[in-house]
């Protein structure tokens, strides 16, 4: 690949780009060109495509837009086989811009080379080490998630966010403007894709309705697909034409498109994230019965509340784990029912292993939320404890494969009170390996799993 506009300048972006990808460590040669720069980074600089040692087969452009047709030229005349325009400055600013974009176009077909862009960061590839513009720290393991984002701050958010999360990615896509390829070109592709497994997007609009139909509902077909659509409201929609030109489109027929597909929509990118979990920990459609068990009554009824108003179910338990559970419960405020309150925010390991596992074991239930406040339990010596619940979560997810679910959250938001933070961000590891979605609040776990229900 080459970076034309590659700088020793740390405020523009062929700094940035040229720093991420040295330090992802892209796995294929990388030609760096400046006219203005001998060295860039302890690499050399090449005046232009013209002047290196062999055609790039991908050319990353972090020039101004008036500046860029006549590379685009020359990448044509060397043989690229494919450009990202980074700069922004194309048909989102009006009349001009958009001359300037279908001049780009035009050189682009004619010299037969695809383009992603103009106004976007790029591509994340772990497959090569390729990143786009800001990834210089995202994770360099392939995943089964492929994102499609026309923000390309978004596109960074989700990568860096899924990072923190355990979530790997087969790639991400930021295409901007989507001059040349555009999200049905990116949702063949995936869908094609054997590293993919989960395809999610974020869309402000899209071009050829009927064609574009017709992909999403294969696409759909064969994988989940999680869809962000933004610019329903007037104000949204003026700011996605300023913001990539595209045009949003009527919000009841986007509803009605999402829904008929067989994709699920997601609202935001915190849902769209918590979505993707979901299906990697409980898979697509893993039951709308749920067992929800807590320390506090209240608690439970409000995730009883969410979750019928969701569509989902809290059932009765069954006669025989009943019975089961209230010789398990045979303690001071605790209830054996659905849900289930275990009396207190504590309570000593025995008791808390038997009860999780027996209603992990419970036939009425199809998935199992459990709610953990980390700042209960964290001083406290002896047979109580919230990182041993978290390990039995572990180990009976394990052995009854029952699909579970957990709300972590602490309450304690002094700054003297980091160390929760902390102990959240170790135990949200450690029950994303044992295969047990966090959430932050009940709220966000149940929309999930009737997300994917």
């Amino acid at each position: 690949m080459a970076v034309v506009g590659a700088s020793n300048s740390p405020t523009k972006f062929g700094y940035m780009l040229t720093r991420s990808q040295l330090a992802m460590g892209f796995e294929g040669p990388l030609y760096l060109v400046n006219a203005n720069e001998d060295e860039i980074m302890g690499r050399p600089a090449y005046p232009d495509l013209h002047s290196l040692p062999e055609p790039p087969d991908l050319v990353y452009l972090t020039i101004p837009a008036h500046r860029s047709m006549e590379v685009l030229k020359d990448c044509a005349a060397v043989g690229v086989k494919a450009v990202v325009i980074v700069a922004s400055g194309f048909r989102e600013i009006g009349p001009e811009g958009k001359h300037l974009e279908e001049e780009a176009l035009r050189i682009a077909r004619e010299g037969g080379f695809r383009m992603i862009g103009p106004n976007c960061f790029g591509i994340y590839n772990p497959r090569n080490r390729l990143t786009l513009l800001p990834g210089h720290d995202f994770s360099t393991s392939l995943g089964d998630v492929a994102f499609i984002s026309q923000s390309g701050g978004f596109s960074a958010h989700v990568a860096r966010q899924g990072k923190s999360l355990g979530i790997d990615f087969s790639a991400v896509v930021s295409y901007g403007n989507a001059a040349d390829l555009d999200e049905t070109d990116f949702l063949k592709y995936f869908t094609e894709d054997p590293a993919t497994g989960i395809i999610s997007a974020y869309l402000e609009g899209a071009r050829g309705g009927e064609e574009f139909a017709h992909v999403l509902r294969r696409a759909a077909e064969a994988k989940p697909v999680i869809i962000w659509k933004v610019g329903r409201a007037e104000s949204s929609r003026r700011a996605v034409i300023s913001h990539t030109g595209s045009l949003a489109g009527s919000p009841a027929l986007w509803d009605a498109l999402i829904k008929q597909s067989g994709a699920i929509e997601a609202a935001g990118v915190d849902e769209l994230l918590d979505i993707v979990l979901a299906i990697k920990m409980l898979g697509r459609r893993p039951g709308r019965r749920l067992l929800i068990c807590g320390g506090g009554g209240g608690l439970g009824t409000y995730g009883a509340d969410m979750a019928e108003h969701q569509g989902l179910s809290v059932p009765p338990l069954d006669e025989g784990t009943l019975e089961r559970m209230q010789e398990a419960l045979d303690r001071a405020g605790a209830v054996a029912a659905n849900p289930m309150d275990f009396g207190a925010p504590l309570i000593p390991v025995p008791f808390l292993e038997a009860a999780i596992r027996e209603a992990a074991g419970n036939p009425t239930t199809d998935v199992l939320v459990f709610d953990l406040a980390v700042n209960f339990g964290y001083d406290i010596a002896g047979d109580f404890g919230i990182e041993r619940a978290v390990e039995i979560l572990c180990d009976v997810r394990r052995d009854v494969g029952k699909p579970m679910a957990a709300v972590l959250y602490s309450r304690s938001c002094d700054p003297d009170d980091m160390r929760f933070e902390t102990m959240f961000r170790r135990m949200r590891k450690r029950l994303h390996r044992g295969g047990v979605p966090v959430f932050p609040s009940m709220e966000r776990a149940v929309r999930a799993i009737a997300r994917v229900n």
